[in-house]
């Protein structure tokens, strides 16, 4: 990851294949939160709450 100047964001850019993918972030190795700024969720398997992201290719 790559901080963005001072702005309190961090950039990663990853190679993606289309479809649907889902992350959610972790802090401080124990804490598991969806990305606020994307409305479209779902659970997993262990019911955390995982966003959704489809890329346009």
């Amino acid at each position: 990851m790559k901080k963005i100047g001072n702005s309190g964001y961090w950039e990663l850019n990853l190679p993606v294949v289309s479809g649907e993918h889902r992350y959610a972030y972790i802090l401080n190795n124990d804490s598991q939160i969806a990305d606020p700024t994307l409305p479209a969720r779902k659970k997993d398997d262990f019911g955390s709450e995982n966003c959704i992201f489809e890329p346009l290719l």
